[in-house]
């Protein structure tokens, strides 16, 4: 005859079938349901999960690991105070925990989208010199160039959007950095259209402006061979005559000339 299963052995049964997370302590089975919500993209619940895990944590490893993906789950959200308050407080409380160097990247990371560039960057290249094997190294260099793209340092940023693309080629950054590299080769090919317009208006200012200081010169010229001519008697001044006759037709030349250079400039520019 089968004897009746104990109550202490059934309860053991059922823990051993159910699984390990049964027997997890609080803290770490927080841990693991942040983790799993975080995978899922729901940072708040994955939050609620880490500040659980935190309280309820009986080892700092642990205790660690929440705060770190807590911070992540913070920056996720847009809550940036929050990211940096929880990313101080590991890099300066768990110092030799495995998740340090992301730290440090991270930390990079999250002084860019608080906009404070010239931070970034130099704790970005703090990071890359320091852990310069890291996954994230590619990742650091990138965001390098981003902070220089919006300081306006264009051509110190396509160096590095261009290191990603030689360096890191299997990166993830590699279509981001390839769509920087275009936008800076545009923005360059429009400031130098700008300055050859702003060149060519300025050239054609000056053009015109010594075309007409030129015209009026020789339209006093001709007045004064008119009143010359009216004051010439035909058998006395013949010869002279005939010379500012002649001259006179050279200048009316001349001015149809500048008249046609004014009209090609001004139709130059127009199409520019």
């Amino acid at each position: 005859m089968t004897k009746p299963v104990r109550p202490l052995a059934f309860l053991l049964a059922i823990l051993f079938v159910a699984g390990p997370s049964w027997l997890l302590p609080a803290g770490e089975t927080a841990l693991n349901d942040g983790l799993e919500a975080f995978r899922r993209s729901e940072f708040s619940v994955a939050m609620d999960h880490f500040q659980t895990a935190i309280l309820d944590a009986v080892d700092l490893d642990t205790e660690a690991t929440a705060y770190f993906w807590l911070a992540k789950s913070a920056m996720a959200r847009g809550h940036l105070e929050e990211a940096e308050k929880n990313l101080e407080y590991y890099l300066q409380n768990f110092l030799d925990h495995r998740f340090i160097p992301e730290a440090r990247y991270q930390q990079g990371r999250l002084l860019f989208l608080q906009d404070d560039f010239e931070s970034a960057i130099q704790l970005l290249e703090r990071f890359i010199e320091t852990h310069p094997d890291s996954p994230f190294v590619a990742n650091a260099v990138y965001w390098s160039g981003e902070a220089l793209f919006n300081l306006g340092r264009l051509e110190e940023a396509r160096r590095l959007f261009q290191r990603v693309l030689r360096d890191f080629s299997t990166s993830f950054r590699v279509e981001a950095a390839r769509y920087r590299i275009s936008v800076i080769e545009l923005t360059f090919r429009e400031q130098e259209l700008l300055q050859l317009l702003r060149w060519s208006h300025e050239e054609y200012l000056r053009a015109v402006d010594e075309f007409q200081r030129r015209e009026a010169a020789y339209q006093d010229a001709l007045n004064s061979y008119r009143l010359r001519l009216q004051d010439a008697a035909d058998g006395d001044f013949r010869e002279e005559i005939i010379r500012l006759n002649t001259e006179i037709r050279t200048l009316q030349e001349t001015l149809r000339s500048r008249d046609a250079e004014i009209r090609r400039l001004e139709e130059q520019l127009s199409d520019d």
